[in-house]
């Protein structure tokens, strides 16, 4: 069964990935730039499939299932810690522009700095992971 599953991934991307390669016209690729200077980072073949993935991908913070704030939030802790020197000025921007304060921005990024500091004490002490999972059943 693992191996259909497998097969059928493999298949699903690589479909998504023939499509995402369809030529597109100068114009629609001009049109795309207009949209979004984000699409420039994009070979062209690939930009229209980015535009709609980046579109139904930021549905996620104004739709999604959890505050806007607090996904904005979540996304400035993930971007404090991979260290993404363009999204954190975003994230930062749109969590104040949601009324986050000051102190709730700097937990965030406390947070993910706490995450961090744990995830490398037990990765780099070869913490027993079965061990770790034992205890959070009890």
């Amino acid at each position: 069964m693992k191996k259909l599953n497998l097969i059928l991934t493999a298949f699903i991307i690589f479909t998504a990935f023939a499509q995402a390669q369809e030529p597109i016209s100068d114009a629609e690729y001009k049109a795309l730039l207009e949209k979004s200077p984000f699409n420039s980072v994009y070979p062209k073949n690939f930009t229209k499939a980015a535009d709609a993935y980046f579109d139904a991908s930021m549905q996620l913070y104004t739709n999604g299932p959890i505050q806007e704030k607090q996904a904005h939030l979540a996304a400035l802790a993930t971007s404090a810690a991979t260290k993404c020197q363009y999204c954190i000025p975003y994230h930062i921007t749109q969590a104040k522009r949601l009324g986050a304060t000051a102190d709730e921005i700097k937990a965030a990024i406390m947070i993910a700095a706490d995450v961090m500091r744990m995830s490398t004490m037990f990765y780099g002490n070869e913490f027993d992971l079965e061990q770790f999972k034992a205890m959070l059943k009890n």
